[in-house]
């Protein structure tokens, strides 16, 4: 069995090598309920900013668990090539998953971004979705293996993650465009992809990104969902620059 990977929030004390430490009430919901562990058992800790932490189970009680911190492996996961994802926002759900996948494909970070054709939420509800994100982010991270937590930005207009983007090679999702994203990728890989919404991107939109110097790309003969687009766009980057070579 593969070891369980727990998320620990190093602002609330890091764990130290050599000695105890109890993970929060969620943690050890998850080890001792959902998992099913005993004492003994290992658990691999990390806290998001690089390396992860051996350790053994030594006390399990109703809601907490203690383990001894064994050692600290220096060990990344990241592919060598991050890309950040400028993504418009879309409906709940595949934004879940593309969040979620991002993060298994290695991105570096996911910024949300509302498009012409967005939904519209409130601030409070804006609020809430980015936490929501936030935990997707960590809990992929569990799952696949990957000991540094790229970040959810906050949520802004295009024209306010286009000023950002300008700083890398970048490329935006364009059906109508004349060169597909691999033939960028094999001679200018981008840093930063966006991609928009179930309607697409209104075409100023996509005018204003390459005039911020944005290569337009299309992905194939195909016209792909949101959440499909972005999750093929970062495997293509991957697959020509990244750790999938």
């Amino acid at each position: 069995m593969l070891t369980p990977r727990i998320f620990v929030d190093a602002t609330q004390g890091a764990p130290v090598v050599g000695a105890s430490y109890v993970l929060t009430e969620t943690g050890a919901r998850h080890v001792a309920h959902a998992l099913r562990m005993r004492i003994g058992d290992r658990v691999a800790l990390f806290t998001g900013t690089g390396g992860e932490y051996e350790t053994t189970i030594e006390h399990i009680a109703r809601a907490s668990v203690d383990v001894r911190i064994e050692r600290h492996l220096e060990v990344e996961r990241e592919t060598s090539w991050p890309v950040t994802l400028v993504q418009a926002v879309i409906a709940a759900d595949m934004m879940d998953l593309v969040i979620r996948k991002a993060v298994e494909l290695g991105v570096f970070a996911i910024a949300p971004f509302t498009a012409t054709r967005s939904q519209r939420l409130s601030e409070e509800r804006a609020a809430r979705r980015l936490v929501h994100w936030r935990q997707i982010a960590i809990a992929a991270c569990e799952q696949c293996g990957r000991n540094r937590v790229p970040q959810v930005l906050p949520w802004v207009d295009l024209d306010e993650r286009l000023s950002l983007a300008e700083a890398h090679p970048f490329a935006i999702l364009d059906a109508d465009a004349g060169a597909s994203l691999s033939e960028i990728a094999r001679t200018a890989t981008p840093r930063t992809i966006i991609v928009g919404p179930e309607g697409g991107l209104a075409p100023e939109e996509v005018r204003r990104a390459q005039d911020k110097g944005a290569w337009a790309a299309h992905l194939g003969r195909r016209m792909l969902r949101a959440e499909t687009a972005a999750l093929t766009a970062l495997a293509t980057i991957n697959a020509i620059a990244g750790d999938a070579r």
